[in-house]
């Protein structure tokens, strides 16, 4: 059997290369890593912990894989991996950097007392394991990882601008933006006495113009028990007030939604805001036709000559980045009908012209059709005959109307329509070939033309009657008996003070006589002076004065009393 003798020379080369090998693996040239060697972070909070490194002389890599791994375990205890096989058995700790970028960034959420340890970063190569290093030597930065008790706020999110009526939601989270995953919270209001909201880091809420001044509290508690808490105010804003006004023909009118306006008027409507806050105003039509826009307190638009097509909805936005308000009316366009059509058809086939006399045989019937359109709802019928007096109606269908006419029926036909503005009509003649043409006319009467109308014909009605009242009172006053006023004596002058004379007694006219001295009959009596009594009466200028006590008198009643023939 053959023995190999090693030298002592061969020993020491057995034993010195291992160990050459492993200090050069510390000391390897081409392995950097920069890290923080302390970090501290609060109970239940988290902290993230920048981390960079090179390998090999290089700091891209495929496929690479990063370990960060507690100090003084063997086996190894890993506590954060981007490797599947072997995962991070810490929970809350997190390989956030890609090491193929060269980043073995770490971070450490709901920190706890029993992650305080010192920790290091191992690279592997998946290919070559001889190219792997652990960053454990003296030179290299180890952070050590210290938790504290819990002392910050929490971070309530921006309100903004909080208007009332406009829902909010408000957030409250740990320094840092970290996942609150053994936290809780509970929110508190200064004019709720008790907790407000509870468990839940985010709450929405519609604030009122009671909560002006209000404060919200945001409570933030750690597994140990520990709560800090973080107060803001309320500053709430009463929202926009719309009101829409409008003019017609420059008068303003305040009649209710929807608005009615005449065709062919002007109108302007006024969208005023009443806000403390700055926003921008919009006038839109019904297809969100952007017809206006400015920024301020008023807006104007203005409709000059107003057609059917304008007929819709208008709505006044007010809006800003925080909220949007809109108001709207609705503008109905009223128009005067137009008969659109007026069409004759011959029972022997075709369409007769309408401008001229119709002209009808006696085997023939024409049919008149009538169609009108108009806003509000019109009505139609035909008439027939010259005079308006005698209407009769024919037929009536809402917004046309159609009759049938012979040769027996032969007259004036008008086609009447009618709404709450007014009315038109226009005729045609029908008749035999032999009677001259006449031509269409047409009439349009306004509501204000009938009016006046009527007021003219109400007051033409009143002078009659004041006419015929004073026709009646004068023929009774010519049907009275006359009496003879007893005269004053010639010698005496009247008082000026008197206005009338008393009457004392009466008489009547003598008869007259025949030539033969007989008296006449009252049949031959002269029809004009029959029973006829006369009377004198003296008037003076100057008014008679009435005592204090009576009413003055300005007229006397004069009886007649009859003497026996």
């Amino acid at each position: 059997m053959r023995h190999i003798k090693l030298s002592s020379t061969g020993v020491s080369l057995v034993v010195i290369l291992p160990l050459f090998w492993i200090g050069v693996t510390c000391q390897v040239p081409g392995y950097s890593i920069n890290v923080a060697s302390s970090v501290s972070v609060q109970e239940g909070l988290c902290v993230s912990i920048p981390c960079t490194f090179t390998a090999e002389g290089v700091s891209t890599f495929t496929n690479a894989i990063g370990l960060w791994i507690r100090t003084d375990t063997n086996p190894w205890h890993i506590v954060a991996s981007n490797d599947e096989s072997r995962p991070g058995e810490k929970p809350n700790f997190h390989l956030t950097g890609n090491p193929d970028t060269g980043n073995c960034s770490l971070t450490i959420t709901d920190a706890r007392r029993g992650d305080e340890e010192t920790y290091y970063f191992r690279y592997e190569n998946r290919k070559d394991s001889t190219k792997s290093y652990s960053y454990t030597s003296a030179k290299h930065n180890k952070p050590r990882i210290t938790v504290t008790d819990l002392t910050e706020e929490p971070v309530i999110s921006d309100l903004g601008t909080v208007i009332a009526g406009v829902e909010k939601t408000v957030t409250c989270s740990p320094p840092g933006n970290c996942p609150a995953t053994s936290l809780t919270f509970q929110w508190r209001k200064s004019n709720v006495p008790d907790i407000w909201r509870e468990n839940s880091p985010a709450i929405t809420f519609t604030p009122s113009l009671d909560d002006n001044g209000t404060t919200i509290t945001c409570e933030m508690t750690n597994s140990k028990g520990t709560t800090t808490q973080r107060t803001i105010r309320l500053n709430v804003y009463s929202p926009p007030n719309i009101t829409i006004t409008w003019e017609i023909n420059g008068k303003q009118n305040n009649k209710p939604d929807p608005i009615r306006v005449d065709e062919g008027s002007s109108m302007i409507l006024k969208c005023s805001v009443q806000s403390d806050l700055e926003v921008n105003v919009t006038w839109t039509d019904g297809k969100n036709k952007v017809l206006q826009h400015g920024s301020g307190k008023e807006l104007k638009l203005q409709l000059y000559n107003i057609t059917t097509n304008q007929t819709g909805v208008y709505t006044c936005s007010a809006m800003n980045e925080h909220l949007t308000r809109s108001t709207n009316i609705s503008v109905t366009v009223q128009y005067l009908f137009i008969i659109v059509n007026i069409s004759i058809t011959s029972s022997k086939g075709g369409v007769l012209p309408v401008s001229q006399q119709v002209p009808i045989d006696p085997a023939e019937t024409l049919t008149l059709a009538c169609r009108v359109d108009g806003y509000p709802t019109v009505r139609v019928v035909w008439i027939k005959g010259e005079f308006r007096t005698n209407i009769s109606t024919v037929s009536n269908s809402g917004a046309s109307a159609m009759v049938n006419v012979t040769s027996s029926m032969a007259d004036v036909y008008r086609c009447l329509a009618w709404n709450e503005i007014g009315f038109k009509e226009q005729w045609i003649r029908v008749g035999t070939k032999q009677e001259s043409t006449a031509q269409p006319v047409t009439d349009s009467v306004s509501l204000r033309d009938i009016a006046i109308g009527l007021m003219c014909g109400l007051s033409v009605s009143v002078l009659i009657i004041i006419l015929y009242t004073l026709i009646t009172r004068k023929k009774l006053s010519m049907n009275k008996k006359y009496v003879k006023a007893e005269e004053p004596p010639a010698n005496v002058e009247p008082s000026k003070d008197v206005i009338y004379v008393n009457i004392n007694a009466s008489h009547s006219k003598p008869q007259e006589t025949k030539d033969n001295g007989t008296q006449l009959d009252s049949k031959d009596a002269t029809p004009d002076h029959e029973n006829v009594q006369y009377s004198a009466i003296t008037f003076k200028s100057k008014p008679f004065k009435v005592p204090s006590s009576q009413p003055e008198t300005e007229y006397t009643e004069i009886k007649a009393k009859k003497t026996k023939a």
